[in-house]
């Protein structure tokens, strides 16, 4: 074992602590309903001491979880180091809604967890255990940290989940703490670090001078990237009802939608699932601004959307303008599917927009890669983000994952943020937002149920679309 262990954060990452205030937070949340199972008790709550042993056992296999904060003396840099008093009670919370614990309650506690700072001295993850929701179920809501979230064997999520429902309890370990390094010997370290160049950086400017004409495809290439994502803002969006100064506070709002549903709407009226998707939040974000007294023709609005790449491990946001002003869902999907297959033909992104993956855990991770592609939301925008996850049940030990949804936090002038996670033939819309900004989100959850069943009855009369338009993911 080394003699001290530490890692420098990435200039990214340490920019995520920077820009975190009290009206801004920079980490995302998931919010997990589960059937009780084996963890129900007699008097109707879950066993919380045997998720807690669960969760603890699983620990071990995720040494990023114990590692917290520190900075570089006189530098200020932060890099990560072991915690040497980690406290699983201080991270893993146990709660209770109050009866009949509905979906609007758990929305509400949720939106209070979500919206408090994680604690800096600590690892910078919570997750919470809310008993008492109806139907005999629990929820977890896991908050971590972006600065944290994009680090391998950080997902607690995917440790816990799996699609043996008699998954074996895993046997409880000792964690292995690796020393951190005085402030002295982290000085040291990081004085000789930053001035003394690396092989690796080296080697990068020989490859460059070796090969001129492929570092300058390279950059010719991300600069058509950067314009073709500017042509989307030529035309400067203006402020919509969606923009604000942010407040401290947060509320939100989730509703579930069949995803066969969604793939007659995407059969009828052509294009992607993703593009459905898209037709379904302008139309329900069309109905939000009519039920505000306010002409959707006079909105100019467009989301931001990360999209990953083909290799899986990084997302692009795309921006794509939603036409609220159109009366027409066949119509809206029409001009949405044109963008994505005009920005689709100019990158090798299509396969990157399926919503569905494999049959484990990977949302949190991709739900992590798509919140950091979000770097800068204009006025008259709001950050999308649509998150793959596998099609059959998963399971926390017996106890079956019903529903699974996200919350994006919300960052610059936007008052909203919008979700959308697939798991076991369902589609999870959630909506997180400055309640000072955008006035009763659930009008929004409503506006995605009447805007579903609307697109459903025109697709009655019409037959499956016959043109071909790429991915059907």
């Amino acid at each position: 074992m080394a003699r001290i262990y530490y890692e420098r954060l990435s200039d990214e990452c340490a920019d995520y602590l920077e820009n975190e205030s009290s009206r801004r937070r920079e980490h995302t949340a998931m919010i997990l309903i589960f059937d009780s199972g084996p963890f129900a008790t007699k008097e109707g709550g879950v066993d919380f001491e045997k998720i807690r042993g669960i969760v603890n056992a699983r620990l071990p296999e995720l040494p990023r979880l114990r590692a917290k904060l520190r900075r570089v003396p006189l530098d200020g840099h932060p890099v990560w180091v072991d915690d040497q008093e980690f406290n699983l009670d201080f991270h893993l919370r146990q709660s209770s809604l109050p009866r009949p614990g509905s979906h609007k309650q758990l929305c509400r506690t949720a939106s209070r967890i979500a919206a408090t700072r994680l604690d800096r001295s600590r690892p910078l993850w919570d997750c919470w255990v809310l008993e008492g929701l109806e139907g005999g179920r629990f929820a977890m809501i896991l908050k971590m940290h972006k600065a944290l979230a994009h680090l391998e064997g950080a997902d607690l999520l995917q440790a816990l989940l799996s699609a043996d429902e008699d998954a074996p309890l895993p046997k409880a370990t000792r964690a292995l703490v690796r020393p951190a390094p005085s402030p002295v010997e982290l000085f040291g370290e990081e004085v000789i670090r930053r001035w003394s160049p690396s092989r690796r950086a080296v080697s990068r400017a020989m490859r460059f001078w070796e090969s001129p004409a492929r570092a300058s495809s390279l950059v010719q290439k991300r600069a058509q990237n950067v314009l073709r994502a500017l042509g989307y803002q030529i035309r400067p969006a203006g402020e919509s009802p969606f923009d604000g100064n942010l407040s401290p506070h947060r509320s939100y709002a989730v509703q579930e939608v069949d995803l066969d549903q969604v793939q007659a709407i995407r059969q009828t009226i052509g294009g992607t699932v993703h593009d459905a998707v898209l037709t379904i939040l302008t139309g329900a974000l069309r109905r939000f601004v009519q039920g505000l007294k306010i002409s959707p023709t006079t909105v100019d609005l467009r989301a931001v959307t990360p999209i990953l790449d083909a290799t899986g491990e990084t997302a692009e946001a795309w921006v794509i303008e939603l036409p609220v002003w159109e009366a027409s869902g066949e119509a809206r999907q029409d001009l949405l599917g044109e963008q994505t297959r005009r920005i689709r033909s100019e990158q090798n992104l299509a396969s990157a927009e399926s919503l569905a993956s494999g049959d484990i855990w990977t949302a949190a991770r991709l739900f992590a890669i798509g919140a950091r592609a979000l770097k800068r939301i204009e006025n008259g925008q709001l950050a999308v983000l649509q998150s793959p996850g596998p099609q059959q049940p998963l399971y926390l030990n017996g106890a079956k994952l019903e529903e699974c949804y996200g919350i994006l936090p919300l960052q610059d002038t936007s008052g909203l943020g919008i979700t959308v996670m697939s798991y076991a033939g369902s589609l999870f819309f959630s909506f997180n937002c400055d309640p000072d900004i955008v006035p009763d989100v659930g009008l929004l959850r409503d506006g995605v149920e009447a805007e579903v069943a609307s697109l459903l009855i025109s697709t009655e009369s019409r037959g499956p679309a016959l043109r071909a338009v790429g991915v059907q993911g």
